[in-house]
């Protein structure tokens, strides 16, 4: 699994503007099959990054071909920063615990998947 995570803050007094545009583009963003998963968070503390937004994928090589589509590039290169400010990509990938499972430890209820 591998996740792209975005973190925006919206311009000053612009957030219903930023919201009104993702709405726009929503069917865009879900549409192609590489696609497993989008969440988007606020920030409940209205703190930066005020807005999360994951992007789940099977493979680097998904994401790839994503974030290639002619349509999610112009999103993601030109519309994206004349909508949101202090932008910040962070790519993740999903590994297995490997550590010591230790009684009472906050990490001792993950399993191994």
């Amino acid at each position: 699994m591998i996740k792209y995570v975005y973190e925006i803050d919206y311009p000053v007094g612009q957030k219903r503007a930023y919201l009104e545009w993702v709405r726009s583009i929503a069917d865009t963003l879900q549409a192609p099959g590489e696609l497993k998963r989008l969440a988007s968070y606020d920030n409940v503390f209205s703190a930066t990054p005020q807005r999360v937004v994951e992007f789940s994928f099977d493979s680097l090589e998904d994401a790839g071909r994503y974030f290639d589509r002619k349509e999610l590039s112009r999103i993601f290169q030109s519309e994206l920063p004349a909508h949101g400010t202090n932008i910040h990509i962070t790519v993740l990938a999903l590994r297995g615990w490997d550590g010591p499972r230790r009684r009472g430890s906050v990490l001792s209820s993950c399993s191994r998947r």
